[in-house]
């Protein structure tokens, strides 16, 4: 039984894969660095600390994660500042919202950073629950942002369906107990999203019946 639904941010609720990469890429660009797509890849779904972390070590480099993601967002906000929710999204919240399926959102992102956007798109009053890299010890692909969201959704995990973009995010959300919707972009294809229960292009592809039927 369908009880609540739980979106990933980056990628799910927003289109901003080019706008943080170029905006991270800026930034590493100073010290001689620069991520091409598969690099990209590998850190999709992963918190920024994670990420970090694995730069200063492969690349000698002593970044801060505060200090970057303040700059990274102040590059990307620019960006943001003109960006619209995408309409068949919004119309699949609506009617969620019309049918009280509860809400949420877990993502990878920092919490200053997810408020900001989530404001920006005008997408907060659909979510009772944000939870952030900042809220977690393990960050995804451990599951313990999700589990976190249906523990203040007060949804059992089984009950639960997690809309995500990247690998590591549905092992994430699988090893939850969750349910998941594998959503397509430039960076994975439908077979590279396999582990999901459901794989889409957009949001136009979904909706609440064909939800229910994953149970």
């Amino acid at each position: 039984m369908l009880k609540a639904i739980i979106f990933d941010m980056d990628g799910v609720l927003i289109d901003s894969s080019e706008v943080n990469w170029n905006a991270h890429n800026k930034l590493l660009g100073h010290h001689g660095v620069h991520l091409g797509d598969d690099e990209i890849k590998l850190c999709l779904g992963r918190s920024l600390r994670d990420s970090i972390n694995n730069w200063n070590e492969k690349y000698g480099l002593s970044l801060d994660l505060n200090s970057h993601t303040e700059a990274s967002f102040a590059i990307q906000l620019k960006t943001f500042e003109k960006m619209n929710a995408d309409s068949g999204l919004v119309a699949f919240l609506k009617n969620l919202k019309l049918n009280n399926v509860e809400m949420g959102v877990g993502t990878s992102s920092q919490k200053f950073r997810a408020e900001k956007i989530l404001q920006l798109l005008k997408l907060k009053e659909y979510f009772s629950v944000l939870v952030t890299a900042n809220d977690v010890h393990k960050h995804k692909p451990h599951p313990d942002v999700y589990l976190k969201t249906a523990e203040l959704l007060k949804v059992e995990p089984k009950y639960c369906v997690v809309f995500e973009d990247a690998v590591d995010g549905i092992i994430s959300a699988k090893s939850a107990g969750m349910k998941v919707v594998g959503i397509i972009t430039k960076y994975h294809s439908e077979e590279e999203l396999h582990e999901a229960d459901l794989v889409i292009k957009n949001f136009s592809e979904v909706n609440l019946t064909k939800l229910k039927k994953l149970f």
